[in-house]
């Protein structure tokens, strides 16, 4: 046999699998195969498969760009940021990462190694864009901003306590309410140094002249983002019971995030807030009348969290004395059980006829 026979005989042999797989491919497998004359007709067997197809689909396809759209977004603002947290902090960030990711619409800020500072926690919280579920309900319900938050925990005692915030006019009312303290301590006052846009809630005038001009320039620059700007002693949520040690100080600058090829507005109000970090400590000192104003204040509020942490003791033993009489009860015989309930029916009516009597 010659070499060329040999190799084509090889040749051949090697195909004529292919050629069997395929004859059992067209001849066996596409007769089985569903024919259809129109779509309608693939609609009409298969249209709740499409469906559900299709709402994976979109899904899968929403939640990888929403995803990607929130990431950027939250780096663009960090990097526009990041100068500032590197010039004025030795440590910016947490094992190794500058900004950490919480959630897809969620990305965590930490700070810290810095004079009068203990620490600062900042939060990026965007849309949840990779949920359509969720989107679509809060765009029916209450819209999400995307906004930033950063939260300055202050070292104690190195400026005067008190109270002062500057906020949006147009919101100023629904922000004072959300806060204990802004509700608890201020009151809110116009600025000729503020943007028309903006106004002050204040605990102490002394305070306005103290801290406004460490801010107001800059906060006017980028008021159009700004959502607060809070410098407090006192607790963002009412306490329930009395404090045993002064709360810490804090500085929160909260804004709104513009798109990503604008995220440089927002570095004025960053600046705001890396201005009080030692411009509080060195202008931040009222006098002594307001100092002891500052303080009866204080007084009072814990009074008023002292009568309602005491109101709320006084229910819980009387719960508790009520439970325990009633176990007391389950143990008697029953000619006991009805003569109690007999004088407990007594009592309550002869409560509802003095209450009558009292209203006639």
């Amino acid at each position: 046999m010659s070499r060329g026979v040999l190799i084509f005989s090889l040749i051949v042999a090697s195909a004529m699998p292919a050629v069997v797989l395929a004859d059992i491919t067209l001849e066996s497998i596409l007769p089985l195969a569903p024919y259809f004359e129109s779509f309608q007709e693939v609609q009409e067997r298969y249209g709740y498969e499409l469906m559900y197809l299709g709402m994976i689909f979109l899904m899968l396809v929403t939640h990888w760009i929403g995803k990607r759209h929130n990431e950027i977004l939250a780096k663009t603002t960090m990097a526009v940021m990041l100068p500032l947290f590197r010039a004025n902090f030795a440590r910016v960030g947490d094992n190794g990462a500058e900004l950490a990711i919480d959630a897809p619409h969620e990305y965590i800020i930490y700070l810290t190694g810095r004079r009068h500072v203990a620490t600062v926690h900042g939060l990026i919280k965007m849309k949840p864009r990779q949920d359509i579920i969720r989107t679509l309900f809060t765009l029916f319900s209450n819209p999400v901003q995307d906004t930033c938050t950063l939260n300055v925990t202050m070292n104690p005692d190195v400026y005067s306590d008190g109270v002062f915030a500057v906020v949006p006019k147009s919101t100023g009312t629904a922000v004072r309410n959300r806060f204990y303290d802004l509700s608890t301590f201020t009151k809110a006052s116009n600025q000729q140094a503020l943007d028309a846009s903006l106004i002050t809630l204040t605990e102490s005038n002394e305070l306005t002249e103290a801290i406004l001009p460490l801010v107001s320039e800059k906060l006017n620059q980028a008021a159009t983002w700004l959502d607060y700007f809070i410098v407090s002693d006192q607790p963002t949520h009412k306490p329930n019971t009395v404090p045993t040690e002064p709360y810490a100080k804090r500085i929160s600058l909260s804004f709104r995030l513009p798109d990503a090829k604008n995220a440089r507005e927002i570095v004025p109000l960053v600046e705001a807030l890396t201005a009080c970090l030692d411009g509080l400590a060195r202008d931040c000192h009222v006098s002594t009348v307001i100092k002891a104003k500052i303080s009866k204040a204080r007084d009072e509020a814990v009074k008023e969290i002292g009568k309602k942490e005491q109101a709320e003791r006084a229910r819980e033993i009387e719960e508790k004395r009520f439970r325990e009489k009633r176990e007391q009860e389950k143990n008697l015989s029953p000619e006991a059980q009805r003569k109690i309930a007999a004088k407990e029916e007594r009592r309550a009516l002869k409560k509802r006829q003095r209450t009558v009597t009292k209203k006639a």
